[in-house]
């Protein structure tokens, strides 16, 4: 990095400063420090000329860590100048150094390479070391850096949280009337438009419906336009979540993340239809669409905590709701993040991470794992008489590594074994029997005569729309069974030990 800082222009120097020698709104010494040491391999005039470069109150609040200023005339209070800490260059200051580190040389070079240089630069520096207090000059350097950086198309940070402002999507299209329509027409090759050098962009690989209504509705400048107010959008984001620039991938993660919300959000005033997408992106500021994205993760964790409430469980440790099968528990968990969060193994793709939400299939996919989720307290109670709401039932089952699946698929294989409807666990010495009640001729499917019963048990106790609500939910647990008894032939007896979708009793 040395040999490339030491051709940086002083305004290039000032401008990594400010990305990256900052915590929010307080300035990070230590990161000044290592581009310090990064700096001095290019010499002690090229690391003199970047430093003069920065703002005089940026240099006072790191010298201060470094030397402490002592000015002569104020006899009674200069200490003894003869030890070897101590520095004076002119009549007026004498310089204790008061820290040692691996650039506390390459200080030293600087101070006296700037009194030799300009000693105008150099009192103030002095001055404002002896003077200044800590809080104004941390807002004074502040407020400079932020004029900067708005000028570059990066807003402060506490201004940047705007962007992941909840905002009522019913009520969108009002709120999008109080703004100003932004300009996506074509406009004469000469004019300027915003184009922030630092932002990143999005490629043309995805084939979302925002990089395809972006390809097909607009012409080279209005692409353009677009192209640029997203990035001004991505920077806010990058901003707002204190990404570190230096971090290539969470710089590609943040800015992936932007164009999801978008597609998301335009997909959603669309409803997939092209025309409409085109017609959406040229009357929206792309903060707003930004905006409404981020709503509408927003509304569905509403909804989650409300489901997670009836069943009497905590938001806040999702996972640990041992009772939950997957991917319900995941899809919750995921759900009820600070930012809301998608189980990519809903989608069927055979990941099984968190990832963004991308699309509105993936918001459809939520909203019926809630159902499912919401449905089950239901079935419960119509089929077995059971609470899983209730305090009882929680404190049963908080000592013991049992799900939901398993006990709705014991009562229905002690169905199928006697006739009865009852979570009572399955002897261990019967399991062959069950699988012979409950598996067909054909490999690997539950038999018809064992779905029928099912579902007469299930019409006999809930009406039609309770039957529509809790189908999905009942399919996912006849599913988990037919898996698992799938492989199971029936030439061996089967071992207790390794039969995990319904319970069974030891002994």
């Amino acid at each position: 990095a040395g040999d490339l800082l030491s051709l940086a222009m002083p305004e290039q120097v000032k401008s990594l400063f400010d990305l990256d020698c900052w915590n929010r709104d307080r300035p990070n010494v230590h990161r000044m420090r290592e581009w310090i040491e990064a700096m001095a391999d290019g010499g002690r005039r090229k690391l003199a000329d970047a430093l003069m470069g920065l703002d005089l109150e940026m240099m006072s609040l790191l010298l201060r860590g470094y030397i402490k200023v002592h000015r002569i005339e104020d006899a009674a209070s200069s200490p003894d100048a003869t030890a070897n800490r101590f520095a004076q260059y002119d009549e007026n200051y004498l310089i204790e150094f008061i820290r040692h580190d691996a650039i506390s040389q390459h200080i030293s070079d600087f101070i006296e390479e700037a009194f030799e240089r300009d000693y105008n630069y150099f009192a103030g520096l002095m001055e404002e070391i002896y003077w200044g207090v800590e809080a104004e000059l941390e807002e004074e350097a502040y407020q400079f850096r932020r004029a900067r950086l708005n000028d570059r198309g990066f807003p402060d940070f506490f201004e940047a949280q705007s962007v992941f402002a909840y905002l009522k999507p019913a009520q969108f299209f009002k709120i999008r009337a109080e703004y100003e329509p932004p300009s996506r027409a074509d406009l004469p090759d000469d004019t300027e438009v915003i184009a922030p050098e630092m932002a990143p962009a999005i490629g043309d690989g995805d084939a979302s419906l925002f990089n395809t209504a972006l390809t097909a509705g607009f012409a080279s400048q209005g692409k353009r336009q677009l192209r640029s107010e997203m990035a001004m959008v991505s920077n806010q984001v990058l901003v707002a979540r204190a990404v570190d620039f230096g971090d290539l991938e969470a710089v590609r993660v943040a800015v992936e993340m932007t164009h999801h919300y978008l597609n998301l959000a335009l997909e959603h005033l669309a409803g997939g239809d092209l025309q409409s997408a085109i017609e959406h992106l040229r009357d929206t500021p792309l903060k707003l669409l930004f905006r409404l994205g981020v709503s509408l993760t927003i509304d569905l964790r509403t909804s989650a905590e409300a489901t997670l409430r009836k069943l009497g469980l905590s938001t806040v440790k999702v996972r640990e709701i041992s009772y939950l099968d997957t991917p319900y528990r995941e899809a919750l968990a995921g759900f009820m993040a600070r930012q809301p969060r998608f189980y990519s193994g809903l989608d069927g793709s055979g990941a099984v991470e968190m990832r963004d939400f991308a699309s509105m299939r993936d918001l459809h996919l939520s909203y019926a794992i809630l159902d499912q989720v919401d449905s089950a307290a239901e079935l419960f109670r119509a089929m077995f008489a059971i609470d899983i709401a209730s305090p009882n039932f929680r404190a049963r089952m908080a000592a013991r590594e049992i799900r939901l699946s398993q006990l709705v698929l014991t009562g229905l294989a002690r169905l199928a074994l006697d006739n009865r409807l009852a979570i009572d666990p399955i002897e261990g010495s019967r399991l062959t029997a069950m699988r012979a009640a409950i598996m067909s001729g054909q490999p690997g499917t539950l038999s018809d005569e064992f779905r029928a019963r099912v579902h007469q048990a299930v019409a006999e106790r809930l009406d039609d729309a309770a039957r529509r609500r809790t189908a999905d939910f009942l399919n996912s647990c006849l599913n988990l069974l037919e898996e698992e008894f799938a492989n199971l032939g029936g030439e061996r007896e089967i071992d207790p030990r390794f039969i995990e979708s319904v319970l069974v009793r030891q002994g």
